[in-house]
């Protein structure tokens, strides 16, 4: 039997929860492989050498903000370099389809915080034109439903619960986005206009999800009613509804164990996490939900008024005093300016000779909607790793970057996270097997996201490949210089094509859209 491309003598980790690695060759044709094993007498135009590297499935990232950079910035190879072979777009909700093209323009620029400007003005009438638009894709991509835009296109920016009738339209554009192929529903509930669903609307939309087989994935409502309770939420959402449930960057401690442990008996639960002490979010973040209505130039309108800017940077005053008592420190990333990068809202605070709380004002008036700001927590070294070990013990673990491409000086997550599990915790630590990082990696996503022939290395499964060596890869991207491409993966494969070679991207773009089921 002969193949297109072969892969040889590599040891294969096939991304299941128990694979033990074997040595064997991997026969491919077209974008499907068709052998594993022992394939001495075959041949192929295109034969890889693997001898002393491991080969293993593509990895899926299921929370991550890439949709601008790959469709061609400057960070498209980012992901694909550390032999993620696929996206699942709608991240925390976010997503622009179904609307008007000058609503998706609006709801765009309040998010463009996390995806920078759009490579042309958003305009896609229904999430089935918005799935079709992507094309020449460095990996694949497959959708959540984003129930910011789903809210948006019913309510726009009114803070209130949803009516009756408000719901239906809200249930039927869910129906649509499910009906185009998304695995479940997203959504972020610490993001306006999200921030002001009620749980029955949350519930009501996971119904409509829950009869396509999907899984609801939440970014939890954490600034308003703190993180027991957030989790509370979900649970019940996912009682009520009937769905299975993802939730977006968590981590397993001793407020969140018990938590998972005792709704695990009923429920089916997952968490991700990209196991770095710091996330990545806008400078409005650290408002209460309720100040954040109406975008940033509504946002910036109002804090015209005196009165209400003098009761905001109180705000920004308090919360920022709170997180420095925890040792936090942040620094910007990225600025609708281009200054102030890497330096904290204190610094930029003692630069103008203003209090924390009046700087904090002026740069939200002035860097609005792109001040992104790395937050570093002070979380101490020891207690941090404690808390990693946990939650990559936890059975419903999986590996997710929530990167962003855009900026400065990103959080490095977006750059290193795959390569860094492989590197850190299999290799360095022994907190995980390589079988099981792969797993977390590869596997468990396609499973729990319903991407059925993704995930294995199998006959039959789709050829998206990452061959890598175990001694030395890693991700070395830091905070200092994000974008420093990962060591140790040489070879990725998507879709049968040859996509990174000698860990260089070979400019072939192979990807496509993965839709429900796929």
């Amino acid at each position: 039997m002969d193949f297109d491309l072969i892969v040889r003598g590599g040891l294969v980790v096939d991304g299941t929860p128990a694979a033990t690695p074997r040595r064997a060759d991997v026969g491919i044709r077209g974008e499907r492989i068709v052998a594993v094993g022992v394939l001495t007498d075959a041949g192929a135009p295109l034969e890889i050498t693997a001898e002393e590297r491991a080969v293993a499935p593509g990895f899926i990232d299921p929370h991550v903000h890439s949709e601008t950079a790959l469709r061609g910035n400057a960070d498209r190879f980012g992901a694909l370099l550390q032999g993620v072979t696929t996206h699942l777009t709608g991240a925390d909700g976010f997503g622009w389809a179904g609307l008007p093209d000058d609503a998706a323009a609006a709801l765009w620029r309040s998010t463009s915080f996390a995806y920078g400007d759009p490579d042309a003005r958003p305009s896609w009438a229904t999430p089935a034109a918005y799935l079709d638009s992507f094309g020449g894709l460095p990996l694949n991509v497959a959708a959540m439903a984003p129930h910011q835009a789903i809210r948006f296109g019913v309510l726009g920016w009114d803070a209130r619960r949803a009516t009756h009738d408000e719901i239906l339209a809200m249930r039927r554009a869910t129906n649509a986005w499910m009906d185009a192929g998304a695995l479940g529903l997203a959504t972020g509930l610490d993001y306006q206009p999200a921030a002001s669903a009620s749980t029955d609307e949350l519930v009501a939309l996971c119904e409509e999800v829950a009869r396509f087989g999907g899984l609801y994935a939440p970014h939890q409502r954490y600034n308003e009613i703190g993180r027991p309770a957030a989790y509370a939420e979900s649970i019940e959402v996912g009682r009520r509804a009937g769905t299975r449930i993802a939730i977006a960057h968590e981590f397993v401690d001793d407020e969140t164990e018990p938590i998972l442990t005792e709704a695990s008996r009923d429920l089916d639960i997952s968490i991700d996490w990209y196991l770095y002490p710091a996330g990545s979010t806008h400078l409005l973040s650290l408002l209460p939900v309720a100040e954040q209505v109406g975008g940033p130039d509504a946002i910036r309108d109002r804090l015209g008024d005196g009165d209400y800017r003098r009761r905001v940077a109180g705000l920004l005053e308090a919360a920022l005093a709170e997180s420095s008592k925890s040792g936090a420190r942040e620094y910007f990333s990225a600025t609708r300016t281009g200054r102030h990068i890497g330096l904290s809202i204190a610094e930029v605070a003692a630069g103008s000779g203003k209090p924390m709380g009046e700087a904090a004002v002026d740069l939200l008036i002035e860097e609005m909607p792109d001040a992104l700001l790395v937050y570093r927590r002070g979380t101490p070294p020891g207690a941090f790793a404690a808390i990693t070990r946990r939650t990559l013990a936890w059975p419903g673990f999986m590996v997710a970057s929530d990167g962003i491409y855009h900026g400065a000086r990103p959080h490095p997550r977006g750059f290193g996270c795959f390569a860094r599990v492989l590197g850190e915790f299999v290799r360095r630590e022994g907190a995980l097997e390589l079988g099981d990082a792969v797993h977390r990696m590869s596997g468990f996503a396609a499973m729990r996201y319903g991407l059925r022939d993704r995930g294995r290395v199998e006959p039959g499964f789709a050829a998206d490949l990452v061959v890598f060596d175990p001694a030395t890869v890693d991700g070395p991207a830091s905070w200092e210089d994000p974008r420093r491409p990962p060591t140790g993966i040489d070879v990725v494969i998507v879709n049968g094509t040859l996509a990174v070679d000698h860990g260089a991207p070979t400019g072939q773009l192979a990807g496509r859209v993965l839709r429900r089921g796929d």
